[in-house]
């Protein structure tokens, strides 16, 4: 192969170089992967809002005082993105003149944006600004693209639940079609008592733990924060001798097109997603290890999700170890698949993905899914395939694998 086709196949492939968080189970990545790998449950009785005549008290929170921002004016959900992005810069080594600031952007998905900051404005009675500083989630890319200076394309992703795999695939594309070297990207949502009223009137909180695939599920529990990767084409991450944490090999995209909170019956969009995100990282179904499922914990999210994953999986004799970390973290919305993405970088590199610490009878619709029981699994993890999908019937599809060169 002549050496400039070489070069064009790395400038086309992405990777990995810095990781950030801001979760329920740790704001560093070092602790939440000890909490996520060692069976830890974040979801307690909630702090920020009264509970009466709800189905539950219980949700996650992030509690950090580091994170404490002077102004307190400034929304949870922009300090969460800061902490996140500053934390994934850092380990990527993308200090001040590192990077073309024009070639770096950024791309933040999310499903409430900056609301529950003024929701809480309205609890505390303060006056409400029409056209304040904080009434737009286009200021969850737009604060950290000015706080670090990302100059080059720059956007906020309102896609349900699967808003931060959405973002993923985004600031992806954008370093595929040579628009960008670097792209920092994720999700973030902050805790609403929106969002407890909204399922709520669904019926889907349990008032105890969230179970995914447990044959006695009850639903799932709100949770908030954020989760932040730095992305490279293969190219850029070389030729400044960056550390490569995994390659984001795939990614898929789709629509249910069917109802605006029911998913498709048949997993339409979520299999397309799983399809094409292989077809993108070039891997065959029994060439995945591990599944990091969107996994809610509800009856009807499960089932579908075990029916569908079998279906794509088992034609194959492919039996990648599942999981879902809604079970310790509840679910994080817009910050939900990214701090899943997280994760499988994590396992992709050291060898151990979460398991289900609140499983205790697996479901027998899930009887062909190599569910993990436990904290977790040690096991080699050559490629892992994160799912999410949300309301609106958002789908998406992450193709996480070891780097090798």
């Amino acid at each position: 192969m002549l050496r400039e086709d070489r070069a064009v196949l790395d400038s086309r492939r992405v990777v990995v170089t810095g990781l950030g968080l801001a979760s329920p189970l740790g704001c560093d990545v070092e602790e939440f992967w000890t909490n996520v790998t060692t069976g830890a449950v974040a979801t307690a009785l909630v702090t920020r809002f009264a509970t009466d005549g709800y189905p539950t008290r219980l949700a996650a929170e992030v509690a950090a005082p580091g994170l404490s921002d002077p102004d307190p004016d400034v929304p949870r959900s922009v300090r969460y993105v800061r902490h996140s992005a500053r934390a994934a810069l850092r380990q990527a080594g993308l200090g001040q003149g590192a990077v073309a600031r024009e070639r770096a952007g950024i791309v933040v998905g999310t499903v409430m944006g900056t609301r529950p900051h003024l929701e809480e404005l309205r609890r505390q009675g303060r006056p409400l600004t029409r056209g304040g500083p904080w009434d737009t989630p286009g200021l969850l890319a737009d604060d950290p693209a000015r706080t670090f200076g990302l100059r080059g394309p720059r956007q906020a992703v309102a896609a349900g639940c699967a808003a931060g795999n959405t973002a993923l695939a985004l600031a992806a594309d954008e370093i595929r079609a040579g628009r960008a070297d670097v792209m920092v990207a994720g999700g973030v949502d902050e805790l609403s008592e929106a969002v407890f009223q909204l399922f709520t009137t669904l019926r889907a909180l349990t008032p105890d733990r969230v179970r995914p695939f447990d044959r006695d599920r009850r639903g799932m529990l709100p949770s908030e924060g954020a989760g932040v990767l730095v992305l490279e084409s293969l190219e850029h991450a070389r030729r400044r001798g960056a550390q490569v944490l995994a390659e984001l090999a795939g990614w898929a995209v789709a629509a249910d097109a069917h109802h605006m909170t029911a998913p498709h019956p048949k997993s339409a969009g979520l299999l397309h997603c799983m399809a094409e995100s292989l077809r993108g990282a070039g891997l065959r179904p029994d060439e995945i290890d591990h599944v990091s499922a969107h996994g809610t914990g509800t009856p009807a999210n499960d089932a579908l999700e075990a029916a569908a994953v079998a279906e794509f999986f088992t034609p194959y004799g492919a039996r990648p170890a599942l999981s879902s970390l809604k079970g310790m973290l509840g679910h994080a919305q817009g910050g939900a698949s990214a701090l899943e993405a997280i994760a499988c970088v994590l396992a992709v590199g050291r060898g151990r993905v979460p398991g289900n610490p609140t499983l205790e009878h697996p479901d027998d619709a899930c009887a062909p899914l190599d569910v993990v029981r436990g904290p977790s699994r040690d096991l080699p993890v050559r490629a892992a395939l994160s799912n999410a999908f949300g309301f609106g019937g958002n789908t998406s599809a992450v193709v996480l694998t070891r780097y090798g060169g």
